[in-house]
């Protein structure tokens, strides 16, 4: 059946675009308002503003794999936004939805700290990734059950003391798994075709960072902000740094002695801020290990001295004070 003609004239008409989306979006409210879907919905409110998972019971038992609530809530989105894209078939149900490879998602709720996610792995696309050589550790708390399929992984395990360990992990539909993100990081391997897994996550501190840590030797490779607001500085310090914009050394500087951001933007001020001007950076980190009562005080003298030694013409800093 010959489709170029029909999509053709759609994608030139705007009017007839705007419709869809329109009738798209009517189809969505109307499965939220699903006698499956509607308490799950309330109960996000609930979860995200810092209840326990068992204090919102219609959270509680869409994951419990024997009420089969999320296979029938994922099938009705499924069915109602399949009927819907039949009639429009250039548009796009409102939902937020990430690529990540080999596995895009759909963001089904969002509530304060919380989200509640279908994600569809792609096994064919997956035995076409490298091999990871890194773990990802996030300050979240997470319930992954699986719907249908079945995977191979890699659990990434780490203790108190900072010791990093990992072990193999299959999953099966109806396989339940809770993972608390600062100790363990999943990565799926292998996927036999296809795999569909709904997910609950709540943020668990968003002042600690994103870390990731080399799986050979468990060296720290990188960290980064998990609060959105910082991610963005972050970014921005990042690209003034690339800039050469030495006139903004003042303000990240403010920013790395802890203006108002987590431990990981102030690290990525601290970082251009010596790029930009290796003075003023050696006086920073001085002042931030000098404090008993910074979380960075030990990152910062190790950076410290690791560049003095380097660089003996940095001694006595930088002539200026924020």
């Amino acid at each position: 059946m010959e489709l170029r003609g029909p999509l053709a004239s759609l994608r030139q008409d705007d009017i007839e675009w705007e419709r869809g989306q329109q009738a798209l979006s009517r189809t969505l409210v109307a499965w939220r308002a699903e006698p499956v879907v509607a308490p799950v919905l309330a109960a996000m409110k609930r979860f995200g503003a810092g209840a326990p998972l068992e204090k919102c019971r219609a959270l509680a038992l869409l994951f419990d794999p024997a009420s089969g609530r999320a296979l029938t809530l994922s099938r009705s989105l499924v069915d109602a936004g399949l009927a819907a894209l039949d009639g429009h078939p250039l548009g796009q149900l409102p939902l937020s939805h990430g690529s990540r490879d080999a596995a895009p998602l759909l963001v089904l709720a969002e509530s304060g700290s919380a989200r509640l996610t279908l994600s569809a792995y792609d096994g064919a696309a997956l035995a076409l990734l490298p091999a990871a050589r890194t773990a990802r550790f996030r300050p979240v708390e997470n319930w992954a059950l699986v719907l249908v399929g079945a995977c191979k992984g890699d659990r990434a395990l780490r203790d108190d003391d900072g010791a990093l360990t990992t072990e193999l992990c299959t999953f099966t539909a109806g396989d339940l798994h809770y993972r608390h993100g600062p100790n363990e990081a999943v990565e799926v391997r292998s996927v036999d075709g296809a795999m569909a897994v709904l997910q609950l996550e709540r943020q668990l501190d968003d002042h600690e960072p994103v870390r990731e840590y080399a799986l050979a030797d468990g060296a720290l490779v990188h960290q980064a902000s998990a609060r959105k607001d910082d991610s963005r500085a972050e970014l921005a310090m990042a690209l003034l740094g690339r800039m050469g914009r030495i006139d903004a050394v003042p303000q990240m500087a403010r920013a790395a002695l802890g203006g108002g951001g987590g431990d990981a933007m102030r690290w990525q001020a601290l970082h251009e801020v010596i790029v930009l001007d290796a003075l003023a950076g050696v006086e920073l980190l001085a002042q931030v290990a000098a404090d008993p009562e910074d979380s960075l005080r030990e990152p910062a003298g190790a950076l410290l001295a690791q560049l003095l030694a380097s660089r003996p013409d940095l001694q006595g800093g930088a002539a200026w004070h924020v």
